[in-house]
Formats: structure tokens, sequence, C-alpha cells
């Protein structure tokens, strides 16, 4: 860990945010070590992160990103939305939870173990029924869905973060999307994640990113609006060159 950061990492919720916690429906969850973690793209923050312990090395949304999403779900209450990559189901929970109608794509839903697992904590959740999962891969598996008639209010991308894949996900959310309509996005530390964002700028849509320990950014357009978001300032999240222009 950088000496600039505390030695103690600690939760941080945005104020002003409904709160949800859904860690009981996790019981393999835990905090994790981020020094475990050889992705490039991790910040080491103050912020505690959070892993699966059958999977050490990977991990969830932190506290207050699953926050945004879940505040973000709940202006689409009642609407579609899609989720590209779940890993083991914490996002996908806390997107249904705020009440929208969701379908899942992530070929991880292929391994029988991880979809029961998954299954399990959304049955713990109350929301196994508002949840469709799909076995397959983006953007394959969003065109069937699209040519079946689906069109998504909302749209969280977490899928695969190396080039192009996030530009072909933001290019086929586009598609499918709603008249009125946001696309979310983590991980834009990843320059190739902030390439998706990047896409729906310059088609139009109006963007903004959120300063948490991965970065968040959101896209909209139409009749629909971004959560407001304030960032720990005790963090001093420092801005990747590569996002400098989306601020």
């Amino acid at each position: 860990m950088s000496a600039n950061w505390p030695l103690i990492r600690r939760d941080y919720v945005s104020p002003g945010f409904q709160r949800i916690h859904l860690d009981a429906c996790f019981p393999e969850m835990m905090t994790a070590d981020p020094a475990t973690c050889t992705w490039p793209y991790l910040r080491h923050g103050p912020h505690l992160w959070y892993g699966d312990r059958r999977f050490p090395g990977t991990g969830f949304l932190n506290r207050d990103e699953v926050h945004i999403l879940y505040n973000t779900a709940l202006r689409f209450e009642g609407r579609p939305a899609l989720e590209i990559g779940c890993f083991m189901g914490w996002s996908t929970c806390h997107l249904a939870a705020a009440g929208v109608d969701l379908d899942v794509i992530d070929p991880i839903l292929g391994d029988t173990a991880i979809r029961d697992s998954i299954t399990t904590s959304m049955t713990a959740a109350g929301i196994v029924r508002a949840v469709r999962m799909h076995a397959t891969t983006s953007p394959d598996g969003v065109t069937t869905l699209g040519r079946l008639g689906m069109r998504w209010s909302l749209i969280f991308i977490d899928g695969d973060h190396e080039f192009p894949a996030p530009v072909r996900d933001a290019v086929i959310g586009e598609r499918y999307a709603a008249v009125d309509a946001l696309i979310m996005f983590h991980d834009l530390n990843a320059p190739a994640v902030a390439e998706g964002l990047y896409y729906l700028r310059d088609r139009g849509w109006d963007t903004r990113i959120y300063h948490t320990s991965q970065i968040m950014g959101v896209a909209w357009r139409g009749a629909v609006s971004p959560v407001d978001h304030v960032p720990d300032r005790a963090a001093r999240w420092p801005v990747p060159e590569h996002l400098r222009d989306l601020v």
C-alpha cells in the first residue's frame, strides 16, 4: 500500500444514498487483500475491497460502488435492465433488489457450481424471480435477446475488460437500449474500459465519471438522469490521464 493511504481500510458510502446490506446473502464473501490481485489496474486505496474466498485475487464492487449501482437502479424500478458480467452475483443482487427486471449475461453461468452459488445468493436476497441468467457471451448473447424484442432502460457493463470488448459491449448496449436509457461501466481505471464510455460520448450521450476506488462511468440519454455522488475526500483519488477528457 502507498504511504499516502491510511493503514486501516474502511467502508465509505456517499451521503444521500439509500442504504442496503446484502452481505448475509454471500456467505463466502470476505474482505480481500488487494496485494493478491495481479491485475495492473486495481487501485490500492483506503476503502475495503471485497471478494469471494473461493476466488482469491478477484473482487466485487466496493461498498460505495455497489451503492451507486443500487441507487441508480432504484430510478428504473419496474423497467428492464441488463447486466453484462456478473461474477458471483454481488452486483446482480443489488440491481435486482432495486426492483428492475434483470437479464444477466456471463459465460461463467455455464459453470454449474457457480450458477448454483449465485442462485442461492439471489434466493436469500429474495430476488431470484426477477433475474434471468444467460450462460453466454457479449455481444452475441445481447444480440440474441435484442432480436427477440428486448430493449433495456438500464445497462451495467462489467464484463471483459480487455480491448476491444468494452467498446463492443457499448456498441451492442446502445443498439438495444431504450429511447430513455442509462449505461454504466465499472473499472474505468482500465483504459480499455474507458474507451466504451468515450464511444457513447462521441455518439452524443451525456457522460460523467464517479470518483470511486475503481472509477465508475455513466452515459445517459432521454428522460433519465444519473444519481449524484460525493466522493470520499479523504481518499484523494488521482484522475488517470486517460480520463482527463471526461472530467
